[in-house]
């Protein structure tokens, strides 16, 4: 018995090269009823096809049998239109063991064009590979993992396909989806056009049930009249209906296929991160615990930024790695001294010495929401103290009005380190009850309003007294305050997401690990627009955006709006994808080819933020790829729910 499609994913590769065909048949004498028959290609060559019929008619068998010709339309789901043809049966197979009854037909071209012909052949060749190959790469990844490391050299190799293969079923998955929107398409508009018929029929019928005259020619005139348009309605309801149920029949397997496809693409997915985790912890230095911030810019070679520690923390814990979360944040709780200014912004992953001595709050307050996250998911208390010692430094800072500056003896302020500190305070509230870190939270909210958020256009200003345009600061207010309370607070959480759409969204080429260019759409630095360079993809700043989707979707579930929910949704399954786009395989020898993602999509460009991104067309980001991994699984690091 033939299997099915659904059954032997084994040969999905083959039948990745499988096209609905409508096979057409004319009347019969008896009834003079043309036919319409749903067939499947099983085998495509340039000299013929080999064509699937499920429970086969008689007229279809007698017909094949005295090979004859008949049209045929194949719509191969990549294409824009579908193909006509006439062919001519040259042998046949009926196979009638089980259910359902199958008849194989192989039929040459009577009548194609040349170029539809090529073009089947084209695009049955270029399909048949894609999807064995991502579902083979998983397993050759699986096994390499586990091999020693004699085996570095194939390992590299083998992550480095999976990160190309993990590209095509992207972009297979892409094409069979706008595919079935296109079917969706036709559908809807047949559905349409079946309506407007049932409208003229109730109308006509309607017309003829209330005919009335005193003249009797004039009667029979307008009677016959009505009953000659009714009869060709009819008959039109007929014709829609039939086409109604073939397009049916072509929906449901596509539909079948794409979901396929879509299974695939989850398993490489879920592939992908566990790619990416395992790129992380593969530069974690075993003697400081840290890890490098950037690999392949040798300009900041080894380099670990106190931000991005705080990132990778939580890394480790959402992964279930406690351990290694320890390792990181042990640095800052032991090995390190703070005195009295601070974290440095920077250190050596190798000897824990720091490389950049500047003390920015920011980071210090991102070290203290991971402590605080790391003891509330092990019940160690050492680390809520910890948390709280950073929390008295960084209040001391405060000024007159609520605010923090930049850091100790730094002048300017940052909407993004205020709304750090919020965060900070609002989860030591939450797991404290202390009601100075509440007082504290609330003072930081009031300044954050007067100061950073524009009720005129609703975007959330870069810091007080300065309105360049921050895609993070928009991010952030939404992950750290929460759509509820910027609501409570007359700060328009929707009017923010919008705003960051319409000014930092762009569209850009990347070029891939395999030197393709491919286009992809994410989140800026900044407004691209009031930049001299083209649009840059930031992809932690487009992963904190997600995460910022995800926010406002679990929102308007929670209240019920699934028509905002779904809304919100989609926008961040959309931008998700587009963000793994940019993974990338690893440079260097420690990162053995494993996926991670560039910290932008242009090398050593300007952000528009007084730094430019790092050196390298393929340098790893430590944060754009820990930032991947939350949107990825959903994961607020603002807040404790």
């Amino acid at each position: 018995m033939q299997k099915s499609y659904l059954q032997e994913r084994r040969k999905y590769i083959r039948l990745n090269s499988v096209f609905p065909v409508e096979i057409y048949l004319p009347g019969t004498p008896a009834d003079g009823k043309p036919q319409t028959i749903q067939a499947f290609t099983r085998d495509i060559s340039l000299g013929g096809l080999c064509l699937s019929v499920n429970n086969p008619d008689k007229s279809l068998t007698s017909m094949v049998h005295d090979g004859g010709t008949f049209d045929v339309t194949i719509n191969m789901l990549l294409s824009h239109r579908p193909i006509e043809a006439k062919v001519r049966a040259i042998w046949h197979d009926l196979k009638e063991i089980g259910r359902p009854t199958q008849l194989l037909i192989g039929v040459s071209d009577e009548k194609i064009d040349a170029n539809d012909k090529n073009r089947i052949f084209s695009v049955a060749n270029r399909m048949k590979w894609l999807p064995r190959a991502a579902v083979l790469s998983i397993m050759l990844l699986l096994s390499l993992l586990a091999a020693s490391q004699y085996q570095r050299s194939a390992l590299v190799k083998a992550n480095q396909e999976f990160v190309e293969r993990f590209h095509n079923i992207q972009e297979t998955s892409d094409i069979y989806k706008a595919s079935l929107d296109k079917v969706d398409i036709r559908y809807n508009a047949v559905m349409e056009e079946s309506a407007k018929n049932k409208e003229l029929i109730d109308s006509l019928t309607a017309e003829l049930k209330n005919l009335k005259s005193t003249d009797v020619e004039t009667l029979n005139m307008e009677k016959e009249r009505l009953e000659e348009s009714l009869k060709a309605a009819l008959g039109e309801k007929s014709f829609l209906e039939e086409k109604i149920n073939a397009m049916n029949k072509r929906k449901d397997k596509a539909v079948k296929i794409f979901n396929e496809v879509k299974s695939e693409r989850r398993q490489l997915d879920e592939a992908a991160v566990r790619s990416m985790y395992g790129w992380i912890t593969a530069h974690q230095n075993k003697r400081s615990g840290l890890v490098m911030s950037f690999e392949g810019d040798p300009g900041i070679a080894d380099w670990a930024f106190t931000y991005d520690q705080a990132l990778v923390a939580q890394v480790f814990l959402i992964s279930g790695d406690v351990k290694r979360a320890q390792k990181v944040l042990g640095f800052f709780k032991n090995s390190t001294k703070r005195e009295k200014t601070g974290f440095k912004n920077a250190y050596n992953a190798v000897n824990g010495l720091s490389v950049e001595n500047i003390v920015h709050l920011g980071p210090n307050i991102w070290i203290a929401i991971a402590a605080i996250h790391y003891a509330d998911k092990t019940g160690d208390k050492t680390y809520l103290t910890f948390a709280e010692d950073m929390a008295k430094w960084i209040i001391s800072l405060k000024d007159a009005d609520g605010g923090l500056a930049g850091g100790p003896g730094i002048s300017w302020y940052s909407t993004e380190h205020n709304l750090d500190a919020y965060a900070l305070f609002n989860m030591l509230w939450s797991m404290t009850s202390k009601d100075e870190y509440r007082k504290e939270r609330d003072l930081t909210l009031k300044w954050i309003k007067d100061n950073t958020y524009s009720k005129s256009d609703g975007g959330m200003k870069r810091g007080k007294g300065d309105g360049t345009i921050a895609t993070d600061t928009m991010a952030w207010a939404i992950a750290a305050i929460g759509p509820a309370e910027l609501s409570k607070e007359g700060m328009d959480p929707e009017g923010i997401m919008k705003f960051a759409e319409e000014h930092c969204l762009v569209s850009t080429d990347f070029v891939s690990s395999g030197g393709d260019v491919i286009n992809i759409k994410g989140f800026d630095f900044a407004k691209a627009r009031n930049m001299a360079r083209r649009g840059v993809v930031s992809s932690e700043w487009t992963a904190q955006m997600v995460t910022a989707f995800k926010v406002m979707a679990n929102y308007y579930a929670a209240l019920n709006d699934n028509e905002k929910a779904n809304l919100y949704k989609d926008k961040a399954d959309i931008y998700l994808n587009e963000l793994y786009k940019m993974m990338i395989s690893s440079p260097s020898p420690s990162g053995q080819g494993a996926g991670c993602l560039p910290y932008a999509s242009q090398p050593n460009t300007d952000t528009g933020h007084g730094w430019r991104t790092p050196e390298g067309k393929q340098t790893g980001s430590l944060s754009g790829t820990s930032y991947a991994i939350f949107a990825k699984k959903g994961y607020n690091p603002l807040s404790r729910d």
